[in-house]
């Protein structure tokens, strides 16, 4: 082979990396799509990792017209390599913008696989040429350290409403595609040739196909030198994230970001300040906002004094100013029966928890007495035995509830409101003893 690594033994190091969590993977996911470095990868990681600790995911994006052959190809070769086998089909919801949608469902469907399957360690094939291409995508789109940075070859990814997180791989970022192809033709490996590669109207193909070769024409090594480049990128970006990590001590509380600390910052250093809240935003899984977008924020925090709302959609959510605190919501225009749902959870018996005594519940559901009603406004609500009844509006306001979750559905039984999201059980249906339940509102995903 050109190099005197192989993908066998990059693939083995995976168990080996200080980056990995401690204890070795039992299984180990493969993002299989049937092409050259895709097979390769999964050829390789059965070969040092076994067969039975694999499992092949094949996404179906149905772009092509050879798409289904495709996805049965990938499990005829799965089967006979002894590994196992998944695949999701995914459609995609517009003409515009193809790669990036197709790669975004992509993702999207290996990780719900990765979830289905209980499997925290995903490998991807993508290689050094690759990381140039990337490279220079992001150059052409003026990207900052981060974008430049490319490909990272080991990230976590955590999602909220998932209980666990996925150890993303990319075993080959340090190998060529000739790598790949000598290792394929040792093995005698069979693999797709997707005709979309050879279109340039695609960016990503043109620079394959045209500019990166052009540029090694007249500087020779400039694929390796690309991935070198992205990889100290990285290694400041690191360091940025670490001063902004610092800045954030000052800034960040368990609400979200204080704008008059986060002001103070940037009129003592607007880069540190912008590092802060581009940091901010990674950590909320949000995208990094174009240069305009970042300069009209702080023209907005600037005009808006502490006490005022103010309020940004970006990368399908809402970042809200409230109380002088910058907090990330989820998107969605009205708060009502679509965005969520009033669940009922039995209370232990020995449980100090208040709840509603479970007999009087279900004998009330039973004649269709429990339902849910908008607020009106002027409602009031007892929340304690000793306290008086108080309006809706003051009781938010005492248990600091922004004005975008007051609209929550309210519970009744008959015409007596018996829960109230946020605020508690009515004091009128409230018990500690005995069997009862627990009405609490669920917010949908």
């Amino acid at each position: 082979m050109a190099s005197s690594k192989t993908p066998a033994k990059t693939s083995k190091q995976i168990t080996t990396s200080k980056k990995a969590t401690q204890k070795q993977p039992t299984r180990l996911a493969v993002a299989f799509s049937g092409g050259l470095d895709s097979t390769v990868l999964l050829h390789a990681t059965i070969k040092a990792h076994g067969a039975t600790n694999v499992y092949a995911f094949h996404v179906h994006h149905g772009i092509q017209q050879e798409a289904n052959e495709w996805q049965q190809h990938c499990k005829a070769i799965a089967k006979k390599l002894k590994c196992h086998f998944d695949t999701e089909n995914v459609q995609l919801s517009k003409k515009n913008n193809i790669e990036s949608q197709a790669r975004s469902l992509r993702y999207q469907a290996l990780y719900e696989m990765c979830h289905e399957h209980q499997i925290s360690d995903l490998l991807l094939a993508h290689h050094q040429d690759d990381q140039a291409e990337t490279v220079l995508i992001q150059l052409m789109r003026g990207a900052g350290v981060a974008g430049l940075s490319a490909m990272p070859q080991v990230k976590a990814r955590k999602q909220n409403t998932e209980p666990t997180t996925i150890h993303i791989w990319r075993p080959f970022l340090n190998m060529r595609r000739q790598d790949l192809e000598a290792y394929a033709k040792q093995h005698r490996l069979t693999w797709i040739e997707d005709p979309s590669n050879q279109d340039e109207s695609y960016r990503r193909n043109a620079i394959r196909k045209t500019i990166l070769p052009a540029l090694e024409k007249h500087q020779a090594g400039a694929t390796q030198n690309l991935a070198r480049s992205a990889k100290h990128l990285a290694q400041a970006q690191e360091l940025l994230n670490q001063l902004a990590d610092i800045d954030l001590g000052l800034i960040e509380t368990s609400e979200g970001l204080s704008k008059t600390n986060l002001i103070r910052l940037y009129k003592t250093s607007e880069p540190r300040a912008s590092n802060a809240l581009r940091r901010w935003l990674n950590k909320n899984q949000l995208a990094y906002p174009t240069e305009e977008r970042l300069n009209a924020w702080w023209l907005d925090l600037a005009q808006t004094q502490a006490d005022r709302q103010l309020q940004w959609q970006h990368d399908g959510s809402q970042i809200r100013l409230w109380k002088g605190v910058l907090r990330v919501e989820r998107a969605v225009e009205e708060v009502g029966e679509e965005s969520g749902e009033w669940v009922f959870k039995t209370v232990a018996t020995k449980s100090s928890q208040a709840g509603i005594p479970k007999a009087q519940f279900l004998a009330a559901k039973a004649k269709g007495l429990v339902n849910t009603m908008p607020r009106q406004g002027g409602e009031k609500f007892k929340i304690h035995p000793q306290r008086p009844r108080k309006s809706l509006k003051n009781l938010y306001q005492e248990a600091n509830i922004p004005p975008w979750q007051r609209d929550i559905p309210l519970l009744y039984i008959g015409d007596e409101i018996i829960a109230v999201a946020g605020i508690g059980i009515s004091a009128d249906w409230q018990t500690t003893q005995g069997p009862r339940i627990s009405p609490e509102w669920l917010t949908k995903v």
